[in-house]
Order: C-alpha cells, then sequence, then structure tokens
C-alpha cells in the first residue's frame, strides 16, 4: 500500500521486500512436493545479503512460472547479473521499454501495473 502511495505521489519504482516466510510459501505454493528440490537449487544463488538473496530467488521462482528445470537457467542468469531478472520479474513493463526516461507522469501508471502485478503474484 505504502509503495502504491510513493508511485503515486512521488513517481519511484518500489523495491520488493522478500522475506523467508515469503520465499518459503512461494515455493510450497508453485513446487507443492518438489519445494524441497527448489530450496537446494536456490542455495547457488549468489548474493551480498538476505533480503537481496530472497528478492533474487522471488523473482526465479515467478520467472520459472512452476517450471522447475527453468529454476537453473534464472540461477545462471541471476549470478551474471541479478538486473537481469529483476527488471522481468518485477519491472516487466518497464523493461521492455528498457527503462527509457519519459515524462514522469507517463512512467506513473507503468510503475503502477508493474507493482501490482508482482504484488497480486507474490499474494496469490
Amino acid at each position: 500500500m505504502f509503495e502504491i502511495i510513493l508511485i503515486n505521489l512521488i513517481g519511484t519504482q518500489p523495491t520488493a521486500k522478500v522475506t523467508d516466510k515469503t520465499i518459503e510459501r512461494i515455493i510450497n505454493r508453485d513446487f507443492g512436493n518438489r519445494a524441497d528440490e527448489v530450496k537446494q537449487k536456490l542455495k547457488q544463488v549468489i548474493s551480498d545479503t538476505k533480503n537481496v538473496k530472497n528478492r533474487i530467488a522471488a523473482a526465479i521462482i515467478k520467472l520459472s512460472n512452476k517450471d522447475i528445470k527453468a529454476i537453473d537457467h534464472y540461477i545462471a542468469v541471476s549470478n551474471n547479473d541479478s538486473r537481469d531478472v529483476f527488471a522481468q520479474a518485477e519491472y516487466p513493463r518497464c523493461s521492455k521499454l528498457e527503462f527509457i526516461k519519459m515524462e514522469e507522469q507517463n512512467m506513473k501508471p507503468i510503475y503502477l501495473d508493474d507493482w501490482k502485478e508482482y504484488t497480486n503474484w507474490i499474494n496469490k
């Protein structure tokens, strides 16, 4: 909710904050009886902090779209440059625009749509 206010007032893109509990829930939701296998795979994610590692893991899970074979691909992508998975998972519309500078009032609806899509996915 706070992020939506910031988008509307200031026009800034929010950054996802993903907890251990959220990662656990979305892994179980999307992979069910293969959740332990996914957890093992996600241990390969390289990150400096736990928060960023959780954010990367959520992006990988979202992009894999319940395809366990895709997990390895997105881990490799993220370990090369995590911005590549963040862009596709959290900011898909902006990513397609290649994050070009547009007038602030034109970007707010795009930021809002990206944020709503991401939060709807993570909270379902």
